[in-house]
């Protein structure tokens, strides 16, 4: 399969769904996104324009793309719908272990056997994700990073089960929507990204305590003052 041919779905249009969603038909791509109810895609339509408009502000994106981008989005509330025809699925729903097996044996029933299972988790095991499915090495977490819009990072973290060809192919996509993957190799909890956060608050703290003026503006968008 040709990665940059990918089709994709998204579920879930929260904070993590819709900006994945933005960035991938910002690197043009079509792309289905799943919301709950009609309120729920609203509120999905309503971030994607606000952020697009941040974007062309700052001359991120160029003003005469935005009716294109946005017709590359297509909303529904139907599951079935959403992951019709879809070769890569990125899940976004909130960080409940049980919503996820749930959703993901589902989605296990609604989608051909090689089509890729990721999850956008923040912390949970995806092991732990794919233990009601049939075929769990083709799941595997694709951490994006808030805004996923913005953020180039990307953890792919493999489970168990996870095969190569699932990490493979996941990397590619991740590369053709511009963003900078990197492989954890084991399923530990908080993955790479999460551990070293929390390892460094506590020393950040200390050096805001200081008053350092340098190091407030360098760690202010990681801590609440």
């Amino acid at each position: 399969m040709n990665v940059s041919k990918e089709e994709l779905a998204i579920i879930g249009s929260g904070t993590m769904g819709h900006s994945i969603a933005l960035s991938a038909s910002i690197a043009g791509f079509n792309v289905k996104i799943w919301g709950i109810d009609d309120n729920d895609i609203h509120r999905g339509k309503q971030g994607i324009d606000e952020k697009l408009n941040l974007l062309t502000t700052y001359e991120v994106v160029d003003s005469n793309e935005i009716k294109n981008i946005k017709e590359r989005i297509y909303f529904t509330n139907s599951l079935k719908e959403c992951v019709n025809n879809a070769s890569f699925v990125i899940e976004g729903i909130p960080e409940n272990l049980y919503l996820k097996q749930k959703m993901f044996q589902e989605l296990d029933e609604l989608c051909s056997q090689n089509v890729i299972l990721a999850s956008n988790t923040s912390g949970l095991s995806p092991t732990d994700i794919a233990a009601l499915t049939l075929y769990p090495e083709r799941t595997v977490v694709t951490h994006f990073w808030n805004p996923g819009h913005l953020i180039p990072l990307v953890e792919v973290i493999r489970g168990e089960q996870t095969s190569e060809q699932t990490v493979n192919r996941s990397l590619e996509l991740l590369k053709n929507l511009n963003k900078k993957p990197i492989v954890v190799q084991k399923d530990i909890l908080g993955s790479i990204g999460n551990r070293l956060q929390y390892a460094l608050f506590p020393l950040l703290n200390i050096f805001l305590s200081k008053g350092w003026p340098q190091l407030r503006i360098l760690i202010k968008p990681f801590v609440t003052v």
